[in-house]
Order: structure tokens, then sequence, then C-alpha cells
């Protein structure tokens, strides 16, 4: 087996884990603070435990973990830039993971996994000003699509269900999901650009090592961002008495396999083949998202919910398709 191959297989398989987030969460009665914290809890510890790069919040510089507390790190401009950036696109993240479980919590999880997948709407509005990144005039034709599928599956759900008790403030949520999911993949990109003085910085012993110096990892950023999430959500995460242990069960999967191991396999994914396939074989996440929910609760998403689902995963694939043939 190749290792094109294998990170295909890899990208396939965090999609496939990804996908049980809407159902998972809605399999506990915990509430919605204490499942994003106790995932998140559990995700963290993986991460920061088992991959070194998650505790290189200042960027590379060979496998030093505590660069913070190095007397000679106030004068590297690039790690503290990279650090920034890390806690930064920590603080995105947290906000997706959060907002994701209170919005599947509220509405169904379609309209929730529907809803977050308009994320590069958002970078293509916000990466001119954030990135000084013009997209192209063709990719803002993606614009209105996105926008038209949003509105769709915004609005393709208005009834209340046992599994769905508020479906328009869950569709708000996973609305503003859309949105930090979309400032989490810019901090991303922001992180994998060297610095544009990089060559000149004191400290550094050359461009290059500056340059990797200040890359952030997206590893080190979800790790930063499941520690955030725990942080925020324990004071108000007990009392957890009445829990049942299939509800420890539940968020014991969801932080290390739909979360740890999932986030391990795109990341390694990433590595070898490019973003825009990455993205393509991620769309099995919004595919797999509602069938889960049907086959386990029982959830029946409106028509107009899963026309909007298509017409977002259309347009991500037409962008995705074309931002691959510009790099080629």
């Amino acid at each position: 087996m190749t290792s094109r191959s294998a990170a295909a297989i890899q990208a396939v398989v965090a999609g496939i884990l990804f996908s049980t987030g809407g159902a998972a969460v809605k399999a506990t009665e915990l509430d919605a603070w204490q499942v994003a914290g106790m995932r998140s809890l559990i995700a963290a510890t993986v991460l920061l435990l088992a991959i070194p790069a998650a505790r290189r919040w200042a960027g590379g510089g060979g496998g030093q973990t505590q660069v913070a507390s190095s007397s000679r790190w106030r004068r590297r401009p690039a790690r503290r830039r990279a650090l920034l950036l890390t806690l930064g696109t920590g603080c995105c993240y947290c906000l997706t993971l959060v907002l994701f479980v209170h919005a599947a919590k509220r509405t169904t999880a379609a309209e929730t996994i529907f809803l977050q997948s308009t994320a590069p709407l958002f970078v293509l509005l916000l990466a001119p000003v954030l990135l000084r990144e013009r997209p192209s005039g063709r990719q803002l034709l993606f614009v209105p699509l996105f926008g038209v599928g949003l509105a769709m599956a915004f609005f393709g759900g208005a009834d209340a269900a046992v599994t769905a008790p508020e479906p328009r403030t869950g569709n708000v949520l996973a609305t503003f999901c859309g949105l930090a999911y979309g400032l989490t993949l810019i901090g991303l990109r922001a992180a994998g650009r060297p610095p544009t003085r990089a060559a000149g910085a004191p400290g550094e012993t050359s461009s290059r090592g500056a340059a990797e110096a200040a890359r952030a990892p997206g590893i080190a950023a979800a790790a930063c961002g499941n520690v955030i999430v725990c942080l925020a959500c324990l004071p108000v995460m007990a009392p957890l008495t009445a829990a049942a242990p299939g509800d420890f069960l539940v968020v014991a999967y969801l932080g290390l396999f739909q979360v740890a191991l999932a986030y391990v396999f795109v990341t390694r994914a990433a590595s070898v083949l490019q973003a825009p396939v990455v993205a393509l074989l991620l769309l099995l996440e919004p595919a797999l998202t509602p069938v889960w929910a049907m086959w386990f609760h029982g959830e029946q998403p409106h028509l107009l919910t899963w026309l909007g689902g298509a017409v977002i995963a259309a347009a991500t694939v037409l962008l995705a398709t074309f931002v691959r043939s510009a790099d080629e």
C-alpha cells in the first residue's frame, strides 16, 4: 500500500468517526456543557500524552515542549507568533466544539452538520481581512451557492421533536459553529505560513529555522482548543451524580475516537495529500451524520434540509476541485 493510499484511508476513517458525533451527543442524558467538557477532557489528555507535536504550542524547535520557560524565548518573535496563533486558533476550535454540542442537543444532526459545513463560506468572506489573501473572482462565485445552501438548511426544519426540541435556537448555534470552524481554518492557514520577516528574527539561526519555529501544527491547536473547553466547562459541569454508566461510555467514545483519533488521522492524511483532496474525502462527515441519526434516533430531517445540505456539499466539491486544478 502506497503512502497516498494509506493517507486516503485515514482521511476516510476520520470522516466516518467525525460523522458519528451528532448521533452520539444525542445518545446521552448529560447536558451540553457536561458532554463538551468531558469529551474535551478525554481528547486533550490523549492528544497531549500520545503526540509530542500536540505539546509544541510555540511551533517547532527540535522537540522542545517548554519553550515558554526558556530565558531566550522572549527574544524569539517567531515563537511568540506561533504561540499566539496556536492560542487564537485553539479558542476558535473551542467555540466550534462547544457550539456543535449545544446545537446537536437542540436541532437535528443533519441541520447541525450542514450548517457547520458552511465554514468555507466564512473563509472566503473573511480571508481578505484576516489573511490578506483575496479569493479569485471564480472562487467568489461560490459565495451565493453557499449562501443558498445555508438558508435552505437553516429554515428546513422548524418542527420541534424529541431529539430536536429547539430547532430554531439550534440552527442559530450551528450557524455560529460554522463561523467558528471557518475562523479555525483561517487560523490554521495563518499558522502554516512563515512570517514575512522571519529571516531577520533575532535569536533564530536561519530563515529556514525561523519559518519552522513559527509553524504551529494543527494538532497543537486541536489540543489547545480541547484544553480551553475543559477549563471553560469545568465550572458548569457538576453535578455528575445522576449520570449513568452508559453516559460515560458515550462521552469516552466521543473524546477518544470521535475527536482525538479522528484528528490524528486527518492530520496525518493532510501531511501527504493535497488539502482539497482531504476536504473532499472528509465530505463523508456531512454525508453520514444524518444517516447515523436516522438509524439510532429515527430523525427525519425536512426535505429542504436535505436540499440545503446537497447545495453546500456541491459548493464544497466544486470549490475544492477548482482550488486543486488551480494549484496544478
